[in-house]
């Protein structure tokens, strides 16, 4: 909360002292030479400021730009309030500040114009703070009456400039827009946008955009002896022009640009988010990746069992998170228990997480289409023991905010908690949605991702011990940007780097599911239908089965067989008993090696277990991978004989619950 706030505030002071630094610069001392030198210091300003403060808390710097955000991309409501408070106070120092350095200038301006401070005629000095229409400066060169521009058109101007800035925002940091310029360029093309509309408009109104980039201003003018001048002005005007036709234009703009285009994120609506939301408390980051062993006080503290859900796109790396997390919760004394989903049986991650009564699988469907189910083995879970249950769905799935998250908070309150909704992000594919990367995905897939990320509480980039620290940075700062109404953790599931701030952080919050996406289930259905699934389950004999060298040489196969087909790979996951121990093997992308995991498990006999989701025809999958085992068990002495097979496209979603709005829980 102090991130965002402090964000806020120092965006909005650079952006003000740049800004209303060189209007004070051009009005007091003629150092700036016509209008565009104004207006260019002003764009530089605003991509300063967002370059600056973007990862702190999205940068709106703009009370009109916070309001279209949080109408419609699900910017939290009950933020609003602390973005104005900064953008205020910046705004108010920024122009005190600029008074100080200014104040000789001032004076001898006022003096060399004969203007009397406060007096009818002294907005020729006040506009060096403050906005005013007619402009002043123009006005008195020019000889114009006030109905040259009188408060109608002054409030025209301020909507429509202000609606444009609102709508070139939504396009260039909206993630399906394939023309943006990406997160590096955005903010110097805002900066542009903003010096363009200010070379049309502020020969009429200053051109304000901006409800705290006149307000704090006026403010110290006001309090530095201009009076009824400042506000409310001597034309009115003052709420009217520069407060409320920006933050309509604003919503008008947005709205607009979310009509026009086909690929811009969806409005949620206003009746979406109920009031009287809470906001998701992060607990303070823990120094150690471990807790003290011996805490018998665990179980005791958790009054009601927590219910931790992670979802995320195939191949994000949910199963090694739920695997961290377990280790992590039963160091602590906390028993634990894990649900699977898939949309048929025979599940790798069930059988990776160790199967029994810990670990459950909903199959057939995704919790959502299959609601009674979840239900069951929560309830399972809990009168097992468990005082934590994790548990991840179907990586094609989404709107699990409106279709589960929220259903459990109305009919289960008085049984469980729930945790804030994390969804875990693979960097390939932040750097797609961001626009740093082309995807191969199927465009209604690629779909399905975007509104995965639009539903989650907390956002979690993974994989980040594979990634530089800049790019890192870059993808977070990003991320930050395009979902300003979530919030942002990076974490390596596997080394374990992240885990135990996540983890503690998802136990303490208070609030789930504060976020809804509004989602197209035309393209959402058919962005499951693309993928051909797979979950083949065959035997062999334990003794002359090798480890993972040959699971390496069977996976690199049917990498490079989909490669040649060009076939897109969602998620191939193997389960591979060996004498080396439990073996997984991963494929993420056609074109990269496959990654091979052994867990410290006992081995005993076991069969192997393949899922598959691939791009493709389900059965021209089955038969792919039934030729490449089979080609491989022969070459090494192993005869494989496949027992169960299940190849499918998944149907149409059809949720058992579909709440529209934000479930508040009686407290």
């Amino acid at each position: 909360m102090l991130k965002r706030f402090l964000g806020e505030l120092g965006g909005t002071f650079v952006m003000v002292f740049l800004g209303v630094g060189a209007v004070q610069a051009a009005v007091l001392t003629g150092a700036q030479v016509g209008l565009w030198q104004v207006a260019a210091v002003w764009g530089v300003g605003v991509a300063l400021a967002i370059y600056a403060f973007g990862s702190a808390s999205g940068a709106h710097l703009n009370p009109a730009i916070t309001l279209a955000m949080a109408a419609f991309r699900g910017f939290p409501t009950r933020l609003v309030p602390l973005y104005l408070g900064g953008q205020i106070i910046g705004a108010v120092a920024a122009a005190a500040l600029l008074y100080l350095q200014f104040k000789g200038a001032l004076i001898h301006f006022e003096a060399a114009q004969g203007i009397v401070r406060g007096a009818p005629g002294s907005e020729l000095a006040a506009m060096a703070f403050g906005e005013y229409f007619p402009h002043p400066s123009l006005q008195n060169a020019l000889g114009w009456a006030p109905s040259v521009v009188s408060l109608p058109k002054a409030m025209l101007a301020e909507f429509i400039g202000t609606g444009l800035l609102a709508a070139m925002v939504f396009a260039l940091t909206d993630p399906h827009n394939e023309g943006s310029p990406g997160p590096y360029l955005t903010p110097a093309y805002i900066g542009l946008t903003v010096a363009a509309i200010i070379s049309v408009l502020a020969p009429m109104t200053q051109a304000g955009l901006n409800p705290v980039r006149d307000f704090g201003p006026r403010l110290v003018a006001y309090a530095i002896g201009y009076g009824s001048v400042a506000i409310p002005g001597p034309s009115g005007g003052f709420f009217t022009v520069y407060i409320l036709a920006p933050c309509l234009g604003a919503l008008v703009g947005a709205k607009l640009y979310l009509l026009a285009t086909g690929y811009g994120r969806e409005a949620v609506p206003a009746d979406l988010r109920a009031s009287g939301q809470k906001a998701a408390q992060a607990a303070p980051r823990v120094a150690s990746a471990r807790a003290e062993s011996g805490n018998h006080e665990e179980n005791a503290r958790v009054t009601k069992p927590k219910l931790i859900i992670v979802g995320g796109f195939l191949g994000a790396g949910k199963t090694t998170l739920l695997a961290s997390a377990r280790t992590l919760l039963e160091e602590k004394n906390l028993q634990t228990g894990l649900i699977t989903n898939d949309q048929a049986p025979g599940l790798v991650d069930t059988a990776w997480l160790g199967g029994g009564d810990p670990v459950m699988e909903v199959a057939g469907s995704c919790f959502c289409c299959n609601f009674p189910a979840f239900e069951k083995s929560v309830a399972a879970l809990t009168a097992w023991g468990a005082k934590v249950v994790l548990a991840e769905p179907v990586g094609s799935c989404t709107d699990l905010s409106a279709t589960i998250v929220q259903p459990l908070k109305d009919l289960h309150a008085d049984d469980y908690a729930c945790a804030p909704f994390t969804v875990l992000l693979d960097p390939d594919r932040a750097r797609e949605l961001l626009g740093l990367k082309a995807t191969a995905l199927h465009p209604d897939a690629f779909y399905i991702l975007g509104r995965q990320l639009d539903e989650a509480d907390f956002i979690v980039l993974n994989k980040v011990d594979l990634l530089e620290a800049s790019e890192k940075a870059t993808l977070l700062a990003g991320l930050v940007a395009a979902w300003p109404g979530a919030r942002i953790e990076s974490m390596s599931a596997r080394a374990g780097w992240g885990v135990p701030e996540w983890l503690e952080a998802v136990m303490a919050g208070e609030t789930s599911g504060e976020r809804l996406a509004v989602v197209d289930y035309d393209r959402y259905a058919n962005g499951e239908a693309v993928l051909g699934w797979l979950n083949l389950t065959a035997d062999s004999k334990f003794e002359g089965r090798g480890g993972a060298g040959l699971l390496a040489v069977f996976l690199e196969r049917l990498r490079t067989r989909l490669l040649a087909d060009r076939l897109q790979i969602g998620h191939v996951k193997v389960l591979w008993p060996s004498p080396e121990g439990l073996l997984v093997g991963n494929l993420t992308d056609v074109t990269k090696a496959p990654v091979v995991t052994t867990s410290a498990a006992t081995v005993a006999p076991g069969p192997i277990v393949v899922n598959a989701r691939v791009e493709c025809e389900p059965e021209v999958l089955e038969a792919l991978v039934r030729e490449i085992l089979a080609a491989v068990g022969q070459e090494n002495d192993l005869s494989v004989n496949v027992i169960e097979a299940h190849s499918l496209k998944p149907g149409r979603p059809k949720p058992s619950y579909r709440y529209d709005k934000i479930v508040v829980p009686f407290v």
